[in-house]
């Protein structure tokens, strides 16, 4: 089996999208299932992983992101990582991982990335990674109480969910005042911050 790892190219969009819901089908990564490919602000390393000329992996990482503040140096933030599960234990992913640090250090002299995910099995693989968490919160859905119905009501707005988060010290008084929706993918699931240096 031959991998071979490129930069995305636009033409590779309806693909990507492909693998990119192949993994979300069994990750709790994500809530909504993507229609286009994401862009991103700042300066993006963007990387397929191929076999047979079919698309199998992927890493989008977004220099110094401005979505968290906790890190002070420079970074890249990543947003999309994943392999198809028909290709996992191939190492694909620590490739992807691997070129996308490379060229970090190249093109920006960093090799540092942040990671965030509250899907279990991907914290279990960062964790094996030897990642450095450096933070962690809830996400969850509010299933709105009438005081938030009505708080937007006034505006015309009709409200059945709300997606959030807080810090872990602040979950058991969240909880306590709302109902959180019982939907699988969208229950309370505790998001972990990760940093890795290779």
């Amino acid at each position: 089996m031959s991998i071979t790892i490129e930069e995305y190219s636009s033409l590779d969009e309806l693909e990507w999208l492909d693998a990119h819901a192949s993994v979300m089908v069994d990750s709790y990564a994500w809530w909504v299932v993507l229609h286009k490919k994401p862009k991103y602000e700042n300066q993006v390393i963007d990387l397929i992983a191929k076999i047979d000329n079919k698309i199998v992996g992927f890493i989008t990482v977004e220099m110094n992101s401005e979505i968290i503040d906790i890190v002070k140096d420079d970074y890249g933030f990543v947003w999309e990582f994943g392999v198809h599960r028909n290709y996992r234990g191939n190492n694909i992913g620590y490739l992807l991982i691997e070129e996308v640090h490379k060229i970090m250090k190249d093109k920006f002299n960093t090799n540092k990335s942040i990671w965030y995910s509250q899907d279990e099995r991907a914290q279990k693989y960062y964790e094996k990674l030897n990642m450095r968490e450096i933070t962690r919160h809830w996400q969850f859905t509010i299933e709105p109480n009438d005081k938030v119905k009505n708080f937007f009501n006034k505006d015309n707005v009709d409200c059945w969910e709300i997606r959030g988060a807080c810090n872990v010290n602040d979950f058991e008084n969240v909880s306590s005042k709302y109902e959180f929706s019982k939907d699988d993918t969208l229950m309370p699931r505790l998001c972990i911050g990760y940093e890795y240096i290779l």
